[in-house]
């Protein structure tokens, strides 16, 4: 969904035009409220450094894995080339990656020389080695037989250089390896969120250590984050303010169960502004986004559907 806003200038460096849309939560986790707040570079630049990084976050894809049911496709786009791990029948680890639809086992060698290979790469390989070995296409094919009716974890030898085991992996598990949601993510979502309450007065020079803490992460005592949890996971991203005349929050929380609270020192009354507490919600299981126009509206469930 994109909605207009006439930013006079990118929100991010102030200084070049405002013409690129930009999504307020990455599209690459299910976001697809976008308006033309930022410049060419500055959205080509966030999308290289900050939010192409998004979706490895370990606390991501454990919940995207606990709602696969609810939402397949958001599912396959955030899983696709990440890696899992399972052990064989010796204990040793093997890494696997998610590629259409399937986990494939990261070809390897082991220590005494031995090759892993995924099933179906390892069927070609060993018709590569039987044909080095000089056998016959019908040796080959009836080689290929054998190993794909040996029992698991049996050893066979297919020629005077190739000896094969067929094995069952045990549980298949993420690997959870990737680094943490950056904090200038949350800052930059908030940051953008916080736009369409001001507009073009989101660009003033007091908001510059926002901007600052998402560039370099310049600590402020002006910016707070809070990073929570809630009890259950759910098919939706929620974004809302809470206003006060010391502060902003802009509320955050991610498939219902990462919760960030993103403190920023301001009085919006002094923007001169229209105060809004409106509320910013994406369905991801019906593919709906909704924006209630109060947070009192959200607590009663009633939404402009878009």
């Amino acid at each position: 969904m994109k909605i207009q806003f006439d930013f006079n200038k990118c929100i991010y460096c102030i200084e070049n035009e405002a013409d690129s849309w930009e999504h307020i939560i990455p599209d690459s986790i299910g976001g697809r409220l976008q308006a033309k707040m930022l410049c060419t570079d500055c959205n080509s630049k966030l999308g290289s450094t900050l939010i192409s990084k998004v979706k490895t976050d370990p606390s991501i894809r454990l919940a995207v894995g606990h709602l696969e049911s609810d939402i397949p496709e958001l599912f396959e786009a955030i899983e696709n080339n990440q890696l899992y791990v399972t052990k064989d029948n010796n204990n040793d680890v093997i890494r696997l990656k998610y590629k259409n639809s399937r986990l494939e086992i990261i070809s390897h060698k082991k220590e005494d020389g031995s090759l892993v290979l995924d099933s179906k790469k390892g069927i070609k390989n060993i018709k590569q080695m039987l044909k080095k070995d000089r056998l016959s296409e019908d040796e080959i094919v009836n080689k290929i037989q054998s190993f794909q009716e040996l029992d698991h974890n049996k050893v066979i030898k297919l020629s005077k250089s190739v000896q094969v085991t067929r094995w069952s992996t045990g549980p298949t598990f993420p690997s959870l390896q990737g680094p943490l949601l950056d904090e200038k993510v949350i800052a930059l979502m908030a940051y953008e969120f916080l736009s369409l309450l001001l507009g073009n007065l989101v660009c003033e020079s007091r908001l510059d250590f926002v901007r600052e803490f998402i560039k370099e992460e310049t600590k402020s005592d002006k910016l707070f984050i809070e990073n929570l949890h809630s009890e259950k996971y759910g098919a939706l991203h929620v974004i809302y303010p809470e206003l006060s005349d010391t502060e902003v929050i802009i509320n955050i929380i991610l498939f219902r169960w990462l919760v960030y609270k993103v403190h920023i020192k301001v009085n919006i009354k002094d923007f001169n502004v229209l105060s809004s507490d409106f509320v910013y919600v994406e369905d991801l299981k019906n593919r709906n986004t909704l924006i209630a126009e109060s947070v009192n509206e959200y607590r009663q469930g009633i939404f402009l559907k878009f």
